[in-house]
């Protein structure tokens, strides 16, 4: 069958597995403004044209913001089937993470993006079995963006319908 409207709204763990990879592997590692006018920002003055830049990898990786944030946990983004029952390792703060940047100067194309991945992926793990046969350790290195640092070799074999 093929995708449509109801099927992504059915792949919430699928979901959830691509914001924990975005917030482990994030393609840039912070975002920048400039400072449109003087300011006092946590004690410091902060003058007007200044460059202000939030670097992510700093929050995304304190257990304050995301309990074993060292951990690969997907079910830290799904919400409770259960009524009122809070999840002990969901993110403490909407503000720590923005692969696509936040308000008026976020990716334009985020929810295409998204989207593309969703359906790339799910048709992906529906048709084949996929293998990675290679250590992962330092599997990134640190250019302008994050990019592999071990080669990307995938074993796709056909799923037997």
């Amino acid at each position: 069958s093929e995708f449509d409207e109801q099927t992504f709204k059915n792949m919430p763990y699928l979901r959830a597995c691509l914001k924990e990879s975005l917030r482990i592997h994030p393609l840039v590692l912070g975002n920048a403004r400039v400072s449109a006018t003087d300011m006092i920002l946590s004690g410091y003055r902060v003058p007007k044209e200044t460059q202000i830049m939030i670097v992510y990898l700093s929050l995304i990786n304190n257990d304050s913001y995301y309990p074993r944030s060292g951990e690969y946990l997907p079910e830290r983004w799904l919400r409770s089937e259960v009524e009122n029952e809070e999840n002990p390792i969901k993110p403490r703060s909407a503000f720590v993470n923005f692969p696509f940047g936040f308000g008026a100067r976020s990716c334009i194309g985020r929810r295409i993006v998204e989207m593309e991945m969703e359906l790339g992926i799910a048709r992906l793990v529906r048709n084949f079995h996929v293998e990675f046969d290679y250590p992962t350790e330092n599997a990134f290195k640190t250019l302008l963006f994050r990019v592999p640092n071990i080669p990307l070799k995938f074993k796709f074999t056909d799923v037997e319908n």
